[in-house]
């Protein structure tokens, strides 16, 4: 289901939705596969993740977010957390990084942690993405 259905049926502003596709949730969210996708609600103090294939949701407070670092793997731009000292690690469509859900994501977890890798981040949502990727 799309994240706009989503947010449609849950009466959630899109602005404030992210699909949040996790790597590593270090005991935070379970993962079934390499990448599975969480629908992601964006609060003013936590993330909700929920996969209802997995009946797995979890609040996870902005505060409990310790690092982060934008780093490239595999084409795709990872945020890689700390969470209360575990790996958290996630990613999502180049576009949805665009996106104003992803920077309010980021403004948020910004007030806890530093965010490293910015130079990243810029690089692959802007307008000479190609350029940047092969370099």
């Amino acid at each position: 289901m799309s994240l706009k259905k989503i947010c449609e049926e849950k009466g959630i502003d899109i602005n404030k939705a992210f699909d949040l596709v996790l790597g590593e949730g270090g005991g935070i969210l379970p993962t079934k596969t390499a990448f599975t996708s969480y629908f992601t609600e964006i609060t003013d103090t936590s993330i909700i993740c929920e996969n209802t294939r997995l009946k797995a949701k979890a609040e996870i407070p902005f505060s409990s977010f310790k690092s982060a670092e934008f780093g490239i793997g595999s084409g795709h731009l990872w945020l890689q957390c700390v969470v209360d000292g575990a790996p958290f690690i996630f990613t999502t469509l180049r576009g949805n990084w665009k996106k104003p859900s992803a920077k309010l994501l980021l403004e948020k977890i910004g007030q806890y942690a530093e965010i490293e890798g910015m130079k990243e981040y810029k690089g692959y949502t802007g307008w000479k993405f190609l350029f940047y990727l092969f370099k």
